[in-house]
């Protein structure tokens, strides 16, 4: 009888994702960074695979995994963030990392803080209802029920993992846990935390994951076909 070799994920493709919650007064700000790999898994065995023999066809598979967790402490400047961000994306392998911060409630004028410091972050404002729409150059609006959907659609189907050494691994595991998921009379799922409860984490997390698997921003339209379908509306 052939045994099954245990599948063996292959890497084709990586990139970094840092994902940033920007705190408040009462909020700090958390950090994300997720490691995503495309590639495939593969069942035949290692003498096959080595001598590109396989018999068996390679499935595609994606993972996520977050490699860094942190939460700033409460009351930290923004230059003082923004620097230290600045630090972590110089690290590597970092330097290439795709940069995206949530200003829903810090405003533009903190946004603009990271591209004075020489960062070009992607710039994400946090919107009710449950549609994600591109706002033009760098920035959208994402409702939160897209983003912590994302997370908890990865989780289910194993595509997120988190690495067990995390320091704020326990701090994470407790947000998910406080985010409840509720479904209107519209059969429309909705999620927020306990009142009073922390989701800077897992919104750092949420970022980054919807980042890695947003829809393509509207290609524009050049020439003839601009003005037939400016004549058509």
């Amino acid at each position: 009888m052939e045994l099954t070799a245990p599948p063996v994920f292959l890497a084709r493709h990586e990139r970094y994702v840092v994902g940033v919650d920007l705190g408040q007064s009462s909020d700090p700000t958390a950090i994300a960074v997720l490691h995503h790999r495309s590639g495939v898994l593969d069942t035949n065995s290692e003498f096959e695979r080595h001598c590109n023999i396989g018999r068996k066809p390679q499935t595609p598979c994606v993972r996520t995994d977050v490699r860094h967790l942190e939460r700033l402490p409460l009351g930290m400047s923004y230059p003082a963030v923004v620097q230290h961000v600045a630090n972590l994306l110089i690290r590597a392998p970092l330097q290439d990392a795709e940069l995206v911060i949530d200003e829903t409630g810090v405003g533009r004028a903190v946004g603009d803080i990271f591209i004075d410091a020489g960062m070009k972050p992607q710039r994400i404002s946090i919107t009710a209802g449950t549609e994600a729409t591109w706002a033009g150059r760098d920035r959208w609006h994402v409702a939160k029920t897209i983003l912590i959907s994302t997370v908890d659609a990865m989780l289910h189907t194993g595509t997120l993992r988190f690495a067990a050494a995390l320091r704020e691994a326990d701090a994470m595991a407790e947000e998910l846990k406080d985010f409840r998921r509720k479904l209107s009379d519209a059969g429309r799922a909705t999620y927020a935390a306990r009142t009073g409860r922390h989701d800077d984490l897992v919104l750092a997390v949420a970022i980054g994951c919807w980042w890695i698997n947003r829809p393509p921003p509207p290609q524009p339209v050049f020439g003839h076909w601009a003005t037939c379908l400016q004549g058509a509306t």
